[in-house]
């Protein structure tokens, strides 16, 4: 009895831990769905992948500085000899006679090492600056792309906010729906009111269900898209819309050419100019030692193996040039195909400089207006929430017509969907602007 109570236990234990590490992390602000997009955005991971891989290139590129050694073999089977007439009697034949002289036996074996090292590489030089460039823009797309994904989750949690914002007040506005229509069937029944009142407050009831649907949909959407965009299972707190409301101090924003995405086209246009450097290094020379040491061994049957044999070495060791002087213009086609591409990426440089100037205008206009349209937003919806209690009271008190109901709830509906675009507006833009700093 002892051992299966114990091993209930490690059950229950696992099974808790199991279901610890899988549970959802409840977000409490926009700063914790920034870092977990930081952390865990598949995305960004393999982005970062990618500048570990440039930066082992530029390792590779380096190798080029150092001296070579390799061996080398061939074994050859000359199937059709070279032969040459000579005169028969330099071999004590007649006069005026030719025979054949067989040059080189059949079989060749040739094995030995072979050594050289660069003294002057021009275009390696810039061929490891052009890596460590490479390296240093997969770096800044990192950051790029980690700035756009931050973009991103912003606005899918504020989204996800406001739709569950909009998906309660439809609830509440559909339960009032459902009291509606109680009294209007219990009114028809009386005979108090005709049956367009009673189908009218049925179709209200209907069109506010179909409207609570559409907003559920909504929530669940944003709430995937913000788990697809951080990488976890994640839900947002019920009250995260409440406890952002203090405004945004107006900050001074950092230098446009201090944003990711303008570094990146900074280290861009750097590397293609770097490029031109090196398409131009091409035309110089090259200078390199080398050195060879061969043995060869040469049979008239394939016999290598008899060591009695004799082997016969070949060895150099020298200095090469190599001057460039034509390849039909392949040269000078790069090079000029390298300063059209500089200049592209100096066009998008100052483009996306100017991208940027009007999207921080363009954030800072539109969060002050949210800013003023939200303290009225505000008011105005609290009143329109109180017409409706008023309004309410006054249909059971039969006061009010069914159609003045209506009235006042259609005002209350215009009221709460500019309180939920302000709000949304003023969360995004306030957090977008802080994401500057």
């Amino acid at each position: 009895m002892k051992h299966v109570i114990c091993l209930l236990c490690c059950l229950t234990l696992v099974v808790g831990l199991f279901q610890e590490a899988n549970a959802q992390v409840t977000l409490q602000s926009v700063e914790e769905a920034v870092i977990m997009v930081r952390q865990h955005n598949t995305d960004l991971q393999a982005a970062r992948q990618t500048a570990q891989w440039q930066a082992g290139a530029v390792e590779v590129t380096k190798t080029g500085k150092l001296p070579t050694l390799k061996a080398i073999s061939a074994l050859e089977y000359n199937y059709a000899l070279p032969v040459q007439l000579v005169p028969a009697e330099f071999l004590g034949g007649e006069a005026g006679q030719f025979r054949k002289l067989q040059f080189g036996v059949p079989f060749n074996m040739t094995a030995g090492l072979e050594a050289g090292y660069g003294l002057v590489n021009p275009t390696l030089s810039h061929d490891i600056k052009l890596a460590e460039l490479n390296h240093q823009i997969a770096e800044k797309q990192v950051a790029a792309q980690q700035d756009q994904l931050e973009t991103q989750v912003i606005r899918s949690y504020y989204l996800g906010i406001l739709s569950r914002e909009a998906m309660l007040i439809t609830a509440q506005n559909l339960q009032n729906a459902d009291t509606l229509l109680v009294l209007a069937q219990e009114r028809y029944t009386a005979g108090l009111i005709e049956e367009l009142d009673l189908n009218r407050a049925q179709s209200t009831r209907l069109t506010l269900a179909d409207q609570l649907a559409q907003n559920e949909l909504a929530y669940v959407n944003n709430l995937r898209q913000l788990r697809l965009l951080v990488g976890q299972e994640v839900d947002i707190a019920t009250d995260a819309a409440r406890s952002w409301s203090e405004q945004v101090s107006i900050i001074q924003f950092l230098v446009v050419d201090e944003y990711p995405q303008i570094k990146l086209k900074v280290a861009q246009r750097t590397y293609f100019q770097a490029a031109i450097d090196r398409e131009q290094a091409t035309r110089l020379p090259q200078v390199s030692l080398y050195g060879r040491y061969t043995a060869q061994a040469q049979r008239q049957t394939f016999n290598f193996l008899n060591f009695r044999e004799p082997w016969f070495s070949i060895g150099v060791v020298g200095v090469r040039l190599d001057v460039p002087i034509f390849n039909g213009g392949v040269r000078l086609r790069n090079l000029d195909r390298a300063k059209i591409r500089a200049d592209i990426t100096q066009t998008e440089l100052v483009a996306e400089r100017q991208r940027q100037q009007a999207q921080d205008e363009e954030w800072l206009s539109s969060y002050q207006q949210a800013r003023k349209s939200l303290e009225f937003s505000e008011r105005n919806n609290d009143l329109a929430a109180r017409n409706m209690e008023l309004a309410m009271i006054k249909y059971q008190a039969g006061v009010y017509t069914y159609d003045q109901y209506i009235t006042i709830f259609n005002e209350t509906l215009q009221a709460q969907n500019r309180y939920l675009r302000t709000l949304a507006d003023s969360l995004i833009y306030g957090s977008l602007l802080q994401s500057r700093r």
